[in-house]
């Protein structure tokens, strides 16, 4: 999966301009206190990405179901050990993405495994980064085009937000039997 090039310039250049001006954040103020394990509920909406395939309906509009795009519900753990201002998580979610349509079950299931470190920065900002994996990658084609299996995929990605609230780009190629 690739986001476009501008968007990942973007990022960088926001994390590097954010993490230059970091003064001293105070612990706890962005994930937990140290020495703590903790529970992660994780919620995303994402897209982008490469095109996988075109749907195109009866009355001539059409959708375009990208490698990036879905909704990812999931949740883990994570643990910020005593004296490092680095929060380490390890989640597990499903991400998935259908047609327009509801009337067919055409689109894209996979199983995300993500393991970040996450760095509080002053007034509530964060950036975070670390490994993806994503495993079961499915095309589901309900008989419309035929059924993909993909190969597991390892990607890496990077985000920074404040409070409850980040943006990120995840790096991910998809491969498999088409």
């Amino acid at each position: 999966m690739k986001v476009s090039s501008p968007l990942a310039l973007a990022l960088v250049t926001a994390v590097a301009l954010l993490a230059s001006n970091r003064a001293h954040a105070e612990w706890g103020e962005a994930t937990g206190e140290p020495g703590h394990f903790g529970v992660v509920l994780d919620a995303a909406a994402e897209w982008g990405g490469d095109n996988l395939i075109d749907v195109v309906y009866r009355h001539g509009d059409t959708q375009h179901i990208k490698a990036g795009q879905g909704v990812t519900l999931g949740g883990g753990i994570h643990y910020r050990p005593v004296g490092l201002p680095v929060d380490f998580a390890a989640t597990v979610g499903w991400k998935f993405v259908r047609t327009s349509d509801y009337d067919t079950d055409l689109g894209i299931d996979r199983a995300v495994i993500e393991f970040t470190g996450t760095v509080p920065l002053t007034h509530h900002f964060w950036v975070t980064a670390g490994p993806v994996w994503h495993t079961a990658t499915r095309l589901n084609g309900d008989g419309y085009v035929p059924d993909v299996d993909f190969d597991d995929s390892v990607g890496g990605m990077v985000g920074f937000g404040w409070r409850w609230v980040g943006v990120r780009y995840t790096y991910m190629k998809y491969h498999g039997d088409f």
